[in-house]
């Protein structure tokens, strides 16, 4: 009998609707040559009925004391036939075709040791678009709070890390590094795992197309996170290489530009950061962005405990998932309908180049800097903003559209809002607000 191209290993402890609901969604998107292999790490709750439930559509095993998630994965990819292991935790719904995309992209890229998916909250935002090493030697989600279809979190690429919810390892690589350290308990061990196959020689990748919604942490306890952080600093953090920083740098979510003297010239992306000026006196925005970026957090984590206390009950909840995608076709779609074509138009946004796809129009970031691509930042004040506008329509800009995102802009540069309700002319529509700028100009200059 031929081997499983693939073996799901999902370790549970307690937390029965929980463990339902997520191997539904599995079983439901299994390949007929694969298998689903579920670890009880000795649950004393309903789990025991659910596996006797699933009858022969499962393997399941159990483990006579509670042991954790690494020697619950262990014992699963013990017992696992396939030649791919695939891990998954019990608070996750994976999306349709996950399984066949993590499975794809490793038999694409055959030097990955480990591939993970991306995560994301219940809402729709990011939970894990990869692990990056901060500056601080510790690893982190990369992109958590971001929206799904952000350009930074759509890209495939080789990472140090990825998080163990969902990560497929190839099963020779897995038994070379003798699988999970058992010395992490339910926090560390995916990432400690995925530095040892690095230092194996293996490659370590993330696979957007691969979409789990993960309820984090909802599933396992944490109260063995600080021995887990131990000892990950005793064995990595000196050492682990630090690239948070590049990472945002490719992504064009950092850049720097380098004058004869000091000081450098650093532009940040506001969804990434805001920055602190070290002498006291910092834009009275940048509270207000980093506040906000606090409870979006914490809103995500408290609709996560939510749905996943619901789901273990029993109740279905689907919530709404952040239209940002749809948000930006619809702003694409109105400006290409509205606005005459070959016109110059400035975009308001955060950097976001998936506004700039207007068929037959030219399209720029607004606001921009010299090097034509996003400012970085948002302007200190009214002036400087007024003065960025009139240096774009100056060189040609036609149009400014203001996505209903964006439209705080209004608000919060009260003395730019009145500049272009004065110099331009306004088309209000449910995506966007659509200013034109030359032709009220042209219309100024002509009754001097």
């Amino acid at each position: 009998m031929a081997a499983p191209r693939a073996s799901v290993v999902v370790p549970v402890h307690d937390r029965a609707g929980l463990s339902r609901r997520c191997l539904r969604r599995v079983l439901a998107d299994l390949p007929p040559d694969c298998e689903a292999i579920v670890v009880d790490d000795a649950s004393t709750d309903a789990t025991p009925q659910l596996l006797a439930e699933l009858g022969d559509e499962i393997r399941s095993l159990r483990l006579p004391r509670n042991a954790g998630f690494a020697a619950a994965a262990n014992a699963g990819a013990a017992a696992a036939r396939g030649e791919q292991l695939v891990f998954l935790n019990n608070d996750t719904e994976p999306g349709p075709g996950w399984l066949e995309a993590l499975l794809g992209y490793a038999a694409e890229h055959p030097a990955a040791a480990v591939v993970g998916a991306r995560l994301l909250y219940p809402t729709g935002a990011v939970q894990h678009a990869g692990v990056a090493i901060g500056q601080d030697g510790y690893p982190h989600n990369l992109y958590a709070g971001f929206p799904a279809d952000h350009p930074a979190v759509t890209r495939a690429r080789r990472l140090q890390a990825v998080t163990g919810a969902c990560m497929l390892v190839r099963r020779e690589s897995f038994e070379r590094l003798g699988g999970f350290d058992e010395g992490y308990l339910n926090s560390m061990e995916d990432v400690d795992l995925c530095l040892r196959a690095g230092e194996a020689g293996g490659e370590v990748h993330y696979c957007p197309a691969a979409t789990v919604v993960h309820l984090e942490s909802a599933s396992r306890g944490r109260e063995k996170f600080e021995p887990s952080v131990a000892r990950y600093r005793e064995l990595w953090r000196d050492r682990v290489h630090r690239d948070d920083l590049e990472l945002y740098a490719e992504d064009g979510l950092i850049e720097v530009e380098y004058p004869a003297a000091h000081p450098l010239q650093i532009s940040v992306s506001p969804l990434l950061a805001g920055i602190e000026r070290g002498d006291g006196h910092e834009h009275e925005l940048e509270p207000q962005l980093r506040a906000q970026g606090r409870r979006a957090a914490d809103l995500e984590q408290e609709l996560a405990r939510l749905v996943a206390e619901l789901a273990d009950r029993g109740v279905e909840v689907e919530l709404p998932r952040l239209g940002y995608g749809r948000g930006v076709a619809a702003v694409r779609e109105q400006v290409e309908g509205s606005v005459p074509a070959g016109a110059t138009v400035l975009i308001l946004s955060r950097g976001d180049s998936e506004l700039l796809r207007l068929d037959g129009l030219q399209a720029r970031h607004f606001p921009r800097g010299e090097d034509g691509r996003y400012l970085g930042h948002h302007p200190a004040d009214d002036e400087e903003a007024i003065a960025l506008l009139e240096a774009e329509r100056a060189a040609g800009a036609e149009y400014l559209v203001v996505p209903r995102a964006e439209s705080w802009w209004l608000d919060h540069y009260r003395g730019f809002a009145s500049h272009l309700e004065a110099h331009s002319r306004a088309e209000a529509h449910e995506p966007c607000l659509i200013y034109a700028l030359a032709p009220v100009l042209a219309e100024a200059e002509a009754s001097r």
